[in-house]
């Protein structure tokens, strides 16, 4: 065998040898995926604003109100906040009287119309009123889903309501907020001097 020929068998050996190591593997193995799923919770409330009615049940406050109101009349103003959400959530209200049609330059007396004691739990701040207690909601204790009342009357005075105020209307517009309980996030939206909320344990829902 020539030389030559000794180098064309030594190629194909080797090239053998390289396609029969290239079919070679280790053992191996593999996992399949694995997916963390994180749900965001919700913070929603519900405002209920609610009067009774002929048959002293519950229904809700007329959008138009009630006319021809006379000094000394009371009028039934059932105001409170539900948690609708998943989350628990401290809630807060704010209520906002206001007069028109009155003579020009006059200026109503606030003690004409009263909104009677304010329900357990609220406390007035800068203008809001909050509900210090944390509502865990229907997710996590149905049980506290609810504020306390609010309010439960709006009252007119008797003498003290003038002739002034014939013909004029009042309104008292009803708003409400909720943040989160978790965190302590109520400092972030509604201020650092907030220090009268019952602390809410952040490990829990």
């Amino acid at each position: 065998m020539n030389k030559r020929n000794l180098l064309i068998g030594s190629a194909l050996v080797l090239a053998a040898l390289l396609v029969v190591g290239g079919t070679m593997a280790w053992f191996t193995a593999s996992s399949g995926p694995v997916t963390n799923t994180f749900i965001a919770g919700t913070v929603d409330i519900e405002l209920h604003d609610l009067t009774y009615d002929d048959k002293q049940e519950l229904v809700s406050f007329p959008e138009n109100g009630f006319a021809n109101v006379n000094p000394g009349d009371e009028y039934d103003k059932i105001v409170y906040v539900e948690n609708t959400g998943s989350k628990a959530v401290y809630v807060r209200v704010k209520l906002t009287p206001g007069w028109s049609g009155l003579p020009a330059g006059f200026d109503p007396e606030e003690y004409v119309v009263s909104l009677g004691s304010l329900g357990t739990n609220w406390v007035l701040y800068e203008g809001w009123y909050y509900y210090t207690k944390p509502l865990r909601g229907p997710v996590v204790d149905e049980s506290n889903a609810v504020t306390t009342n609010l309010i439960e009357k709006v009252m007119f005075a008797g003498a003290e309501m003038t002739n002034d105020y014939q013909g004029a209307t009042f309104t008292l517009q009803v708003e409400a907020e909720a943040v989160q309980a978790s965190h302590e996030a109520y400092k972030d939206e509604w201020g650092e001097g907030i220090n009268f909320l019952e602390p809410y344990p952040p490990t829990t829902p």
